[in-house]
């Protein structure tokens, strides 16, 4: 078992005693795991980068993939940021060139809540953005591609706050006006802010810059906002949230850039490393009590995972048409580099994942279901992806049910480390499992080597194969 998987049990610990025991009972088991773990993380240095290498020979062969030990990281993130806060936290410290592998222990917010402003009527911001309004859609899924122009897969042109139709999720709202209102006045990339809404309340056009934004109220929906910041190894969004939770047409991304750095808007994200350094980065959105997500026409960036992502029986977690693309600082493995995801404890899933870009360089998944529990009732259809590790993720463990694979289009855009699936888990057809029409689109020049333009429009199997005949088992 890597070094990740062992970490997860504790952290999953850790966010129990929290929430049961208070911080100084989680503060007690950490300082315990970071003593007698060391030696076990001295001992494994080694193996990462032989795995990793193993794996790249495999692919690159165009073999089947093994169910071979994940790429270990060995400075694993805790996904789970404190409590409720009630006291305002430190500013993140700007790590070193050359980080340590042991995670700086995470800044105990100070007592500050902010007052809970009334929401303005006017808009009070600075235009931000582009143009209001994107073009139809063109072009085929094996024929475009993110940003060239044809808008049929999820980029610049159709996703984020800028791009906000009107009528929007069919609330009636207007378009977008031009600019945003900002939330409160004296936001800062290095203050946190709570914001509080009346349950089932609609935001529309509003700017939320913080070091963290904490979002109270039930059954929200925001609609062409922008939450911008600067907040390393932590959550950006962080929610309370009891039901469910609504971003629709919204962006989320660093405060010390209005573009991904590497991308010149061409390409569905930046082909060379590290993308946003990591001290101007943010690593999560999270929610924090039994909220089920609902994404969608998001623009995301500049962050290393969304980690809520897990539904219930006929309430899916659902990500629609999202642009999920340039994660940070990916020259490094101080961030797994997840786009939906991680859902690292398993027994999870009811989700639905249709029509998103998820493209960016990184070491893990862009669908990121990496647990050893049972998931299941999860739905992966007409995707653009391409880049990450592996790019998805739907299990460690051969047991996942009730999941469909189809209609995707496995790009050879970017690099990628490893392969399109890890270890070959999908389900099976046994367990009611799908896989059907899942594409291969490859051109000369492509970052992934794996793949030629000889397998371009061939059918991808499970086992990472390119074939002329679609899978059937």
């Amino acid at each position: 078992m890597s070094p990740q998987h062992l970490f997860r049990p504790r952290r999953f610990l850790v966010n129990r005693l929290i929430r049961w025991g208070g911080v100084s009972a989680a503060a007690a088991l950490v300082t315990s795991i970071l003593v007698t773990g060391a030696d076990t993380r001295d001992s494994q240095a080694a193996v990462p980068d032989a795995g990793r290498g193993a794996m790249t020979s495999e692919n690159a062969g165009l073999a089947t993939p093994t169910a071979s030990p994940r790429p270990t990281r060995k400075r694993r993130p805790t996904h789970r940021p404190t409590a409720t806060p009630t006291v305002r936290p430190t500013k993140t410290p700007t790590p070193s060139a050359t980080p340590t592998r042991t995670p700086t222990t995470k800044p105990t917010p100070t007592k500050t809540p902010t007052t809970k402003p009334t929401p303005t009527k006017t808009p009070t911001s600075t235009p931000t953005g582009t143009p209001t309004g994107s073009p139809p859609p063109s072009g085929s899924p094996l024929g475009a591609r993110p940003n060239d122009g044809s808008g049929y897969w999820p980029d610049f042109s159709n996703t984020g706050y800028s791009r906000t139709p009107a009528n929007a999720g069919g609330l009636g709202l207007g378009a977008y006006p031009g600019k945003l209102a900002d939330y409160a006045a004296g936001m800062s990339p290095d203050k946190p802010l709570r914001v509080e809404y009346p349950d089932n309340s609609v935001i529309s056009f509003k700017r939320f810059t913080a070091s963290k934004v904490y979002i109270y109220g039930d059954n929200l929906t925001f609609v062409g906002c922008l939450f911008e910041g600067t907040n390393p190894n932590d959550n950006l969004v962080q929610i309370y949230s009891d039901t469910n939770i609504k971003f629709l047409y919204s962006t989320f991304k660093p405060s010390s850039y209005s573009t991904p750095p590497g991308n010149d808007g061409k390409v569905s994200s930046a082909h060379a490393k590290p993308g946003t350094p990591f001290d101007k980065s943010w690593q999560l959105m999270t929610t924090m009590k039994e909220a089920v997500a609902v994404m969608d026409h998001n623009d995301i960036w500049g962050n290393a995972g969304l980690i809520m992502v897990t539904g219930y029986p006929g309430r899916p977690s659902t990500w629609t048409n999202n642009y999920i693309h340039d994660m940070a600082d990916t020259a490094r493995d101080v961030y797994h580099h997840d786009g939906i995801g991680p859902q690292s404890e398993g027994n999870g899933g009811h989700m639905i994942v249709n029509h998103n870009t998820l493209a960016s360089l990184g070491n893990t998944n862009g669908l990121a279901l990496q647990g050893k529990g049972v998931y299941q009732d999860v739905s992966v259809t007409n995707n653009y992806i391409s880049g990450w590790g592996y790019a998805l993720s739907i299990g460690t463990a051969d047991n996942a049910k009730d999941i469909t694979v189809s209609g995707n289009v496995f790009s050879a855009e970017l690099d990628q480390l490893h392969g399109f699936l890890y270890g070959g888990i999908w389900g099976g057809k046994a367990r009611g499992s799908t896989w059907r029409n899942n594409r291969i689109q490859a051109r000369a020049g492509d970052g992934n080597r794996g793949y030629t333009p000889a397998d371009n429009a061939k059918y991808l199997w499970p086992a990472g194969t390119a074939n002329a005949a679609d899978f059937t088992g």
